[in-house]
């Protein structure tokens, strides 16, 4: 008797601490510490200001070759099979260093302080091969800082980038910090920027950049040529 009388204060307890913690609008995120949680700050600022970075494949930031126009940035498909991560997803890449990034193949390693961040999107199906494709071009003090088309072509079909589905962020610091990938640092960001769901030595981005061929990188994947819409074959 003793021992239920026990059980259910503590279950009264507990339900009497979830309810405080509900109406102080806390949750076990939030109450992490912040001495625990050192690469947040970092992510969330590069949340803010990647955008400034300039997508790696963006031509229009250089000039082309044989004087033709530049080519924006195209959206690619992730070659990950991990649908928690990159899986099924559209993206295109923003590095703080876009020169260097270029060059991995030719660099023993990244210079600490280089930024990568992918955007994502959930990639929605053009059923409708009528309407133009057209490129979204952002200026900023009447300079293009963005050369965007957010459309990407597998197997003969065309999709759009439509909702966006986070942002996936690594950086790079001293080779020696603790709860680091060789001075990577991963991080996943909400698509508005706001809040970080994961930071550190990330084993789901971990098991996947160990097997790249140059410092935890890739480089760009390549794309199929983008399949024109009735409209602009006309």
């Amino acid at each position: 008797m003793f021992r239920a009388i026990k059980a259910y204060a503590l279950l009264l307890m507990a339900v009497g601490f979830t309810i405080l913690a509900i109406a102080t609008g806390r949750s076990a995120d939030q109450e992490t510490p912040k001495a625990d949680r050192p690469f947040d700050d970092r992510l969330l600022e590069i949340a803010k200001t990647y955008k400034d970075y300039g997508r790696v494949d963006d031509e229009a930031r250089w000039a082309p070759a044989f004087c033709r126009m530049p080519n924006p940035a195209v959206a690619r498909f992730s070659e990950s099979r991990d649908d928690v991560t990159h899986g099924r997803k559209l993206y295109s890449l923003l590095a703080k260093d876009r020169n260097a990034y270029l060059a991995v193949a030719r660099e023993k390693a990244s210079a600490v302080g280089q930024v990568i961040v992918k955007e994502s999107w959930v990639p929605e199906e053009v059923t409708d091969l009528t309407s133009p494709r057209e490129v979204a071009v952002d200026r900023k003090d009447k300079v293009i800082s963005d050369h965007f088309l957010p459309y990407a072509t597998k197997d003969g079909k065309t999709y759009r980038a439509s909702k966006p589905a986070g942002l996936y962020i690594m950086y790079k610091v001293d080779p020696n910090t603790p709860h680091t990938d060789e001075g990577w640092v991963y991080g996943t960001v909400t698509p508005d920027g706001k809040k970080v769901t994961a930071a550190g030595k990330l084993e789901s981005c971990m098991k996947c950049h160990q097997e790249a061929p140059y410092d935890r990188i890739f480089g760009l994947a390549s794309v199929e040529k983008p399949a024109k819409s009735k409209a602009q074959e006309k």
